[in-house]
């Protein structure tokens, strides 16, 4: 079970940054990906994209570790 909670934070995770992108990837398909300087929302997408998946990251492993401090210590 922890297991599939643990892919499924991962899926979750890459429906969220595929949500997050639609509505910016087809203007950059059209004219082409600017500098992160250049436009603020390019760059906070980027940001939000590493926060979600660094944070689904920690999520699933601490999921997985849900029950692993068994009293064998």
């Amino acid at each position: 079970m922890r297991r599939i909670l643990a892919g499924a934070s991962l899926v979750a995770a890459c429906a969220l940054v595929a949500w997050l992108w639609w509505p910016l990837a087809t203007e950059l398909l059209q004219t082409g990906i600017p500098a992160d300087i250049d436009d603020h929302r390019v760059s906070h997408h980027v940001w939000l994209t590493g926060f979600i998946f660094i944070s689904a990251v920690f999520i699933s492993l601490g999921i997985r570790n849900i029950g692993d401090r068994g009293g064998d210590s």
